[in-house]
């Protein structure tokens, strides 16, 4: 008897279920990338405190193995061009449909990956209590902000409609200039509409591993009845070190949970971004947080990027120990101790070694797995791989939002209802570029010769100038900043005034009014120019940085580098210089008993004026709203101020007066040294045509200051 064949199109069908099965199984996966510790017996109590930093640090072989399993993947990827490889890992992610998804068909509030992957933590572990009256959540090393929108969003969808939920968060200040910005996130848009909600410590940083800060945090918690739960987001970029990012961030993980521990109400919830599990430093953070909690998760959100090593630690009904807060002070109190271990080996037992072990080996498996099929298919063309990947995607997209239930909510619901977060100012994003390996080689430049260092700078200058972005280019220092200003003496000064205090700016290492590209080029020549006067001894142009001829104003560009470690100082004195000017210049037509329509003539000049800080631009501000009613940049370098206003008078003494009471009060403060940061709210210089002309300005003086920095150099080493 003939044996039957099937029709052809029957067997493509069977084949196309198969696939599409299978690839329903992978997708679904994606969803399970998860590891619970278990849990410890009810009270078990925690060692004693006299072992805690008693033993050296130390390796646990099973976890070095792992280490050197994913770091031998990784670096297949040394030689690939950074920016050309993210390109391609995304166009691989199915991360990208997701956050479309989110952000067009339910509109939701300021939508990043954070916001996602909170989403997927507080859906899939249930850590909000739709029962409940009131929440109340902090937030650590929050910027930009989008794990505070991802929780609203799940709140407003799960919770009773009149659920009253209250938070803040903390982060690193993006408005402090001091802040380097490979530590932070300058990503302002969400945080300027929210300021009242934000904690910056008590020296106006947002680090919290400096202690005043960590109090101020705890005092500002203690206003909340309780707190349900406690996230911390934090990360150092470790884009050219990825082999010591668990080191480098070790600190950073351990006071995010010595200050989350310190304000979570018992019973409660702890989120925490970690990375890779293979140091002593988090075997001991996980060993305290297994003791802490009666649950201890590691989860690997769908919507964080596959490739890379980033897990999220979900530890939920706080315990709260005895005895936790005099652990808690303690291990604060030895942060930067490199020395020793947390907990000596010999008090972590095997048993919880082996989990982690476990733990880590799938984890570095799945990881390895996505960067391995990621490498398989860079630039080559295959269309069933293709065919396969847009399934992929789709499967993971309706698994997404079918799991977790994520519907519009009402924009009366969202946190900033009255603009669109998302459509703000966004500068300074972060870009890299070149192979791991040219970025080490670059990275080494700081060793280099001077004049290699030199011709370096000189490069990366006319790239710069070759290449400065523009913002607005039709915006003027004159436009106005806010509709509806008063001008009526005193009064507007004393409304426009605002101070914040903290620690002092030594050195401008980011700004909201200029580029950071441009900061980082400026900083790098004041450190050639430096090292060139200490190495060879080369006497190179000293002045005073602040000079007055009749009614100009001028700032040194060649003692720059001087004070570029003093600007703070620098600042109040230029206050003063400025001031002191234009009442000189008014007192000399009252000395002269000349008409008030003689007011007009005087113009106040300032040159090489570069404002990077809120105080500096703050004086900007006001002498353009209180004093004249005009600011032009005559030139690349001048600003020229004319038409003094009727109240200027009034406004340069009410100023001044309150300006040097807030640097008196300042200085007076018990505790580490402070000095003013800010003289007028963040909100009023970031707003108008004003903010793009100032970042234009500000951008291409940082460049000319670079240009005659660098050609007093060459001309001083003799090179072309």
């Amino acid at each position: 008897m003939a044996m039957e064949i099937p029709p052809a199109e029957d067997i493509v069908l069977e084949e196309d279920a198969v696939l599409r099965e299978k690839i329903y199984h992978e997708a679904a996966a994606q969803f399970e990338k998860k590891f619970q510790f278990q849990p410890l017996p009810a009270n078990t109590p925690l060692p004693p405190l006299d072992t805690l930093y008693s033993g050296p640090p130390y390796t646990v072989p099973a976890l070095e193995e792992q280490k050197r399993r994913l770091n031998e993947v990784k670096n297949r990827l040394n030689d690939f061009e950074i920016s050309d490889w993210h390109q391609h890992t995304r166009k691989r992610s199915s991360l990208l449909p997701i956050l479309n998804e989110l952000r067009y068909r339910i509109r939701a509030e300021f939508v990043t990956q954070a916001f996602a992957k909170l989403y997927e933590c507080v859906s899939a572990y249930e850590l909000i209590d739709g029962q409940q009256q009131e929440l109340y959540s902090v937030h650590l090393c929050e910027a930009p902000g989008a794990f505070v929108t991802g929780l609203n969003h799940y709140i407003r969808l799960h919770c009773a409609p009149r659920t009253k939920w209250a938070w803040f968060a903390c982060t690193l200040n993006p408005h402090y200039e001091g802040n380097c910005p490979g530590n932070m996130i300058p990503d302002d848009r969400f945080i300027l509409h929210t300021l009242g909600s934000w904690c910056f410590g008590a020296d106006g940083t947002g680090d919290i591993m400096v202690r005043e800060n960590r109090d101020a945090i705890i005092k500002r918690s203690q206003r909340f009845p309780t707190v349900h739960l406690v996230t911390a987001d934090g990360s150092i970029d470790c884009l050219n070190v990825p082999e010591e990012q668990e080191e480098r961030v070790a600190k950073l993980h351990l006071a995010e949970t010595v200050l989350a521990l310190s304000v979570l109400s018992p019973g409660q919830h702890f989120v925490l971004k970690m990375f890779t599990l293979f140091e002593h430093s988090s075997v001991s953070l996980l060993f305290l947080l297994n003791h802490c909690f009666d649950e201890l998760h590691v989860f690997k959100p769908c919507t964080s990027k596959p490739g890379n090593s980033e897990v999220y630690i979900v530890a939920k009904h706080y315990r709260q120990p005895n005895g936790i807060e005099q652990y808690l002070d303690q291990i604060y109190t030895n942060l930067q101790d490199d020395t020793k271990a947390i907990f000596n080996r010999t008090t972590i037992p095997d048993t919880f070694l082996e989990q982690l072990r476990t733990c880590t080996t799938q984890f570095v498996q799945w990881q390895t797995d996505v960067i391995e099929s990621n490498i398989r298919f860079y630039r080559t063309s295959d269309p069933l791989e293709d065919q396969r990947l847009a399934l992929f995607k789709q499967t993971i997209l309706e698994i997404f939002f079918t799991q977790y239930h994520i519907t519009p909510i009402r924009n009366n619901h969202r946190i900033v209802h009255r603009a669109k977060v998302s459509e703000g100012l966004n500068i300074n994003q972060k870009e890299s570029r070149g192979t791991f390996n040219e970025r080490t080689q670059l990275a080494a430049a700081a060793d280099a010769s001077v004049t290699e260092t030199l011709r370096s700078l000189c490069d990366r200058l006319d790239h710069l100038t070759l290449t400065r972005q523009l913002f607005h280019p039709q915006a003027t220092l004159n436009d106005p900043l806010q509709e509806g200003d008063p001008d009526n003496g005193f009064a507007p000064v004393q409304h426009r005034l605002f101070f914040a205090i903290g620690k002092p700016i030594e050195r401008v290492k980011s700004s909201k009014f200029a580029l950071i590209t441009c900061i980082r080029l400026l900083n790098d020549t004041v450190d050639l120019v430096r090292r060139v006067v200490k190495e060879q001894e080369i006497p190179f142009p000293q002045s005073e940085p602040i000079t007055v001829t009749g009614n100009t104003v001028t700032i040194s560009i060649a003692s720059y580098p001087s004070i570029a470690d003093t600007i703070a100082q620098h600042e109040k004195q230029l206050f003063r210089t400025i001031v002191h000017t234009v009442l000189e210049l008014i007192g000399q037509n009252y000395v002269d008993n000349l008409p008030v329509a003689a007011y007009d003539p005087i113009e106040l000049v300032v040159q090489n004026w570069l404002p990077l800080t809120q105080v500096s631009v703050g004086l900007l501000y006001l002498l353009k709203q209180c004093v004249f009613e005009e600011v032009e940049q005559s030139s690349p370098t001048r600003l020229v101020f004319r038409r003094l206003r009727k109240s200027a008078l009034t406004s340069l003494v009410g100023m001044h007066d309150a300006v040097l009471k807030a640097y008196t009060r300042a200085s007076s403060l018990p505790g580490p040294a402070k000095s003013v940061l800010a003289i007028v709210p963040i909100k009023a210089l970031l707003c108008g045509s004003f903010q793009y002309a100032l970042l234009n300005y500000n951008n291409a003086l940082c460049l000319f200051y670079c240009a005659r920095l660098l050609e007093e150099l060459q001309r001083h080493l003799n090179v072309d």
